[in-house]
């Protein structure tokens, strides 16, 4: 069912209220708070985190934020150090027991005075950072920080092989602590990889031995949603940890296609998006339509204006490309994609009309388009697709 649907008690469910002319993304808490409950529920020797990067991947850091903190979540991942000075900002008192890390930690002098100022762990990633980081705090105490690792990305990290060059530039540094070691994953949600995890969960290991040794209580996080959804086959070996939450936490599922598909299934969509018809009519055999007339009628056929276009999230690129839902049925896009508009082919919509809505992602009945669906039409990832669509006007449904 849509989450649209859900909430407009609309007699006419192929209207939902949507402002005029402007497509608007929905986001469904109930379901992200059931999707938190469900993966919490699978944490076993794993303390989940929450990560709510780069605008909670689309669907909005505050509203997202509370409603994890309501399904009993402590602790928090953002991006850079900004958005972590927001979370706490909106946070104030509530969030006095709340750990927020940031994944970039801090980039400038700026940046990691803020980190102490608001009590946000900054990632420290390099000498350089470390030391940036010592340069800001001045408390009684080590401030604690969280140490990457790179055991086979090759993003950011200190290299697993140069481990004690790592442990002697933060031991000369006395004023900090290392209190979390991290790395990341490169092929958690490819079955057919496992042995190359297997090989990166060696080198955190003995990154985490050598840390250990003059750090006994640093903490561990490897595992994303996939590695927590597959836990028994990735993580039987490793020490209790941390697990960073993130694509299964608005409802994608890593293993989607894969043959563990299946450990993913109870996860809920949590965006939808849809953009208002903004008219209907006739397109004549032989007439083009839109800038460049890429696309020309070989049949006489009705159309629909759909109010969403390259200013709106989609790229330009998927002119004449994809489908949206409209009345539960998908209907392919014709000529160039404009900056706020787009052309569908309603030929099999009987009574497509003004104000219907035209599902963008979601929508109802057999026509639903997937989070999968858009991102192979688009050539991406649903990541992709999150944060792109989760820049136009949000509504959200408790």
């Amino acid at each position: 069912m849509t989450l649209f649907a859900d909430v407009t008690g609309s007699a006419d469910a192929h209207r939902p209220d949507l402002p005029a002319g402007l497509p608007v993304t929905r986001i469904n808490l109930g379901n992200l708070r059931r999707n938190w409950l469900f993966l919490s529920s699978l944490a076993k020797d794993c303390q989940p985190m929450g990560v709510i990067k780069s605008d909670a991947y689309g669907h909005g850091l505050e509203a997202v934020a509370r409603a994890l903190l309501d399904a009993g979540c402590r602790n928090l991942a953002v991006g850079g150090v900004a958005e972590g000075v927001i979370l706490r900002k909106f946070l104030g008192d509530t969030g006095q027991e709340i750990s927020v890390l940031s994944l970039l930690g801090a980039q400038s002098p700026e940046d990691a005075a803020s980190a102490v100022a608001h009590r946000i762990t900054p990632l420290v990633a390099s000498a350089g950072q470390a030391a940036q980081v010592s340069a800001a705090w001045s408390g009684p105490d080590p401030l604690p920080v969280a140490i990457k690792v790179d055991t086979g990305l090759a993003r950011l990290g200190f290299r697993a092989h140069e481990m004690q060059e790592c442990i002697t530039a933060l031991r000369s540094l006395a004023n900090l602590r290392p209190a979390m070691l991290l790395s990341h994953l490169a092929f958690a949600d490819n079955p057919a990889r496992d042995e190359s995890v297997s090989g990166q969960a060696e080198r955190f290991l003995a990154a985490y031995a050598a840390m250990r040794a003059f750090w006994p209580d640093i903490a561990l996080s490897l595992a994303n949603s996939a590695c927590h959804l597959a836990r028994d086959i990735h993580l039987g070996s490793l020490p209790p940890q941390v697990s960073r939450i993130g694509f299964a936490l608005y409802g994608g599922n890593p293993f989607s296609g894969t043959a563990r598909e299946h450990l993913g299934r109870a996860l809920l969509p949590v965006m939808e998006a849809a953009a208002p018809v903004l008219g209907v009519h006739d397109l004549a055999r032989g007439q083009s339509v839109s800038y460049g007339g890429i696309f020309t009628a070989g049949k006489d056929m009705r159309i629909a204006v759909v109010g969403a276009g390259y200013a709106d999230g989609l790229s330009r690129l998927l002119s004449g490309k994809g489908q949206v839902c409209i009345r539960g049925e998908r209907c392919p896009r014709i000529g160039n994609l404009c900056m706020q508009m787009h052309m569908v082919d309603v030929g099999r919509v009987p009574g497509a009309a003004r104000g219907d809505a035209a599902y963008l992602l979601g929508g109802e009945g057999p026509g639903a388009i997937s989070m999968w669906d858009i991102a192979g039409e688009w050539g991406t990832i649903p990541y992709e697709v999150f944060t792109a669509l989760g820049r136009n006007p949000r509504r959200y449904q408790s």
